[in-house]
């Protein structure tokens, strides 16, 4: 029977902060407890991070890691990665690696990881070095691996493409978003979701909007999400007079809207492997994505989505007008069942876990070489 591992995942994003990476974490954190594992999640005290891990039925311990290469943090932590006897941890931001990646590596931890969602290294000296700290980087796009591997310094069995799993969830009833939203029953629904920033590219979504004299069929957006941006993308919408724009914030029933829209649609100009896109799909709704790191490994262009180019709006303009043009025909009928299957065979939350699962058993093996 095999060793059942003491996991450590270090996380040090900002306390208000929900994304992707800290979904992943939680997700295979709980994945792997349940596998029997003893599993520990760190990070900022009151952090949305930590409370979904708690409410997930997760250890948790409050490690503030504010700056690089603290001192009183690193041996602080190496206290306390000896003291839980950890066999790996796994380390989200770059500066989880420079204090609790040099805590574990001074604590002799057998294996010590980061986990990169988005591109977190680039072809600079210092991220050389604290490539020196880690035993090997797991993504979720072969874009990124294919980066990373671009560096001539780069070791390029380092990186080890794991794809984010979903647990399939068929009990997600759609809502009444049209009478909650107050959107005419004729429009088709399009919906948009994330943090409310440039990365996510809204303002190139409703700069494409704004550009669309007259289509076929009237439509609606909904753009889901709160953040920083907030005020500057309403003043857009509120200087375009677009009615049929709306942000409606942080949503946490997002499935159900979801199920209930007729397309959802990703502008973003930077992505790792993005989790609105799989989710959708999983849902069995027709995507529409920027072309960015692993969206093409997702979709499949004119048969399970459409894949327009990032960064302009004028693609984004084209993706739209290209659904409502050909909504109920033959071309597009199929995009959503297809893309169902496509993540249900590839992107299965079991499938995550036995891979998580058997990469930290091989890397435990070879420290013991």
């Amino acid at each position: 029977m095999k060793k059942k591992l003491n996991i450590f995942f270090s996380n040090s994003i900002s306390a208000h902060k929900w994304g992707g990476g800290e979904k992943w974490m939680v997700t295979a954190g709980k994945g792997l407890n349940e596998r029997g594992h003893n599993v520990i999640l760190s990070g900022k005290s009151n952090s949305v991070f930590l409370t979904k891990a708690e409410e997930a039925g997760l250890d948790i311990i409050p490690l503030n890691i504010y700056a690089d290469y603290n001192p009183f943090k690193i041996i602080h932590t190496k206290w306390l990665l000896k003291r839980k006897k950890i066999d790996v941890i796994v380390l989200n931001l770059n500066k989880d690696i420079r204090v609790a990646g040099i805590a574990a590596r001074w604590a002799k931890i057998p294996v010590i990881i980061a986990r990169n969602g988005i591109q977190l290294f680039s072809d600079k000296w210092k991220h050389k070095m604290t490539m020196k700290l880690v035993d090997g980087i797991i993504t979720n796009s072969k874009s990124i691996k294919e980066a990373y591997n671009r560096f001539q310094w780069m070791d390029k069995n380092k990186t080890t493409v794991i794809y984010n799993g979903l647990k399939s969830n068929n009990q997600v009833d759609p809502i009444e978003l049209k009478a909650i939203w107050n959107i005419p029953k004729d429009h088709l629904v399009f919906v948009a979701a994330g943090r409310l920033t440039t990365q996510k590219g809204f303002d190139l979504l409703i700069e494409a909007v704004s550009s669309i004299s007259s289509s076929k069929r009237p439509f609606s957006i909904l753009i889901a999400g709160m953040g920083k941006e907030r005020k500057l993308l309403q003043d857009q919408i509120d200087n375009y007079n677009l009615q049929n724009i709306k942000l409606i914030g942080f949503q946490n029933n997002l499935a159900s809207i979801i199920k209930a829209a007729d397309y959802v649609i990703m502008p973003s100009r930077k992505e790792g492997m993005p989790n609105v896109v799989m989710e959708s799909m999983a849902l069995g709704k027709p995507v529409l994505a920027a072309n960015v790191n692993g969206v093409p490994e997702l979709l499949d262009h004119n048969k399970t989505g459409y894949i327009f180019d990032p960064m302009r709006p004028e693609p984004v303009k084209e993706a739209i007008k290209f659904v409502l043009e050909n909504h109920g025909s033959e071309k597009i009928a199929n995009w959503g069942s297809l893309a169902k299957e496509h993540v249900k065979s590839n992107f299965s939350l079991e499938k995550m876990l036995n891979e998580l699962e058997s990469y930290f058993y091989n890397q435990y093996a070879q420290a013991y070489r």
